[in-house]
């Protein structure tokens, strides 16, 4: 019989969201492992950015997890780079250089397209190959974050949650200027 769903986090840095989300991926075997802060701000001075403030908390206590259950394309910030300076040349070809310039890959889609934070905003952005487009697919890092918890149980919960996937998509997933089918078809 299928357990019931419950999202372990609503909001990063809401209280006891660490110990809420790592009760949660221990509970599917998934590793806790955090990053040292200096290596963070070492991303930030070669960027010369500042990390959205639930980015650098997401990080610095659950950045090192390795899991392909859980954020399986979520790059590591040393492998950061703006998108203007990466080998998509699809990119170069069909984006101006105002649509690129302050976009930062942190991850790819499941389709190897990048997922990038805007560096000014923070919202979060895929650029497709095909179809060829940009879309804004998450308002933040949080929206991220409850989308690849939505996943991971999809992929291995043994829940109710596919009866409740609507509602819990409309509740925490949407926002403005957001882009559902591309996010749909691609992520």
């Amino acid at each position: 019989m299928p357990t019931n769903f419950y999202l372990p986090v609503q909001k990063i840095g809401e209280p006891d969201w660490i110990q809420k989300l790592t009760t949660y991926l221990e509970n599917y075997d998934i590793e806790c492992e955090g990053l040292d802060s200096g290596g963070l701000q070492e991303t930030e001075a070669r960027l010369e950015i500042k990390m959205p403030e639930a980015m650098w908390e997401y990080y610095l206590y659950f950045g090192g997890i390795q899991s392909s259950d859980f954020m399986y394309n979520l790059k590591k910030p040393d492998e950061w780079m703006f998108l203007a300076d990466t080998n998509w040349s699809f990119v170069k070809l069909y984006f101006t250089l105002p649509e690129i310039s302050s976009m930062i890959v942190f991850s790819e889609s499941p389709g190897n397209d990048p997922v990038c934070f805007d560096k000014v905003s923070g919202e979060i952005y895929l650029f497709s190959h095909d179809p060829l487009q940009k879309g804004k697919i998450f308002q933040d890092f949080t929206q991220y974050l409850i989308y690849e918890i939505m996943e991971t149980e999809k992929l291995v919960g043994d829940s109710d949650f596919a009866e409740k996937e609507e509602e819990i998509t409309e509740q925490f997933l949407s926002a403005d200027t957001i882009d559902y089918a591309l996010r749909h078809i691609k992520m």
